[in-house]
């Protein structure tokens, strides 16, 4: 799918060897480091973002992988796993110490010219909600695999009560009013002329 690229970087794509980085953004909002912003690149970067300014990137070693990110021109859940790494307590405390349930992750992809200087701003690659994670541990390495999802992943999710008498009864145990609804719905007149 088209994303309308700037030129400096469908140029970029055009030559022979292509350089570029992953950066990884995690929203914490009650954390000290919101956005917790990691890279795969040897150096630190310091780039703006769609979601972030004035942060920059550390190339510490903590992010390790990522699955492959598919795009496609439904509108479906898309699911990408991130690698880090467990052995720094910066990201384990994050994970165990807040809610981590539905905050952003937003992994970007920079390039770079021959002089390894960022050409033109950062490409998201995705841009969705944490899950939930896993902390793998064997005898000398540690890993957190962290499932996202895209921001539909429960678009199907039905939400909220139900207009019948067995979701009225849980709140409401004496109540009877729900007793005859699936009578009266196909009568109701919901926002339509009487």
């Amino acid at each position: 799918m088209s994303r309308g690229l700037p030129s400096a970087i469908t140029n970029q794509l055009r030559r022979d060897r292509i350089r570029f980085s992953d950066l990884l953004e995690l929203h914490f909002d009650d954390s000290p480091y919101d956005p917790l912003c990691l890279t795969n690149s040897p150096l630190d970067i310091a780039v703006d973002t769609l979601t972030s300014t004035g942060k920059t990137f550390a190339a510490n070693g903590e992010m390790l992988s990522f699955d492959t990110v598919e795009e496609t021109r439904e509108a479906r859940v898309n699911q990408v796993n991130v690698v880090l790494s467990g052995a720094s307590s910066t990201i384990t405390n994050l994970f165990f110490n807040n809610n981590y349930i539905d905050r952003r992750v937003v992994i970007y992809r920079v390039f770079y010219d021959e002089q390894f200087n960022i050409t033109d701003v950062p490409v998201m690659l995705f841009d969705g909600e944490i899950q939930s994670y896993n902390v793998n541990e064997t005898g000398s390495t540690s890993t957190l695999s962290v499932t996202t999802a895209s921001v539909f992943y429960d678009f199907d999710r039905i939400h909220g009560r139900r207009t019948n008498s067995t979701s009225q009864q849980a709140y409401f145990p004496n109540d009877k009013g729900f007793d005859q609804a699936a009578v009266v719905t196909d009568k109701i007149k919901w926002g339509k002329p009487s």
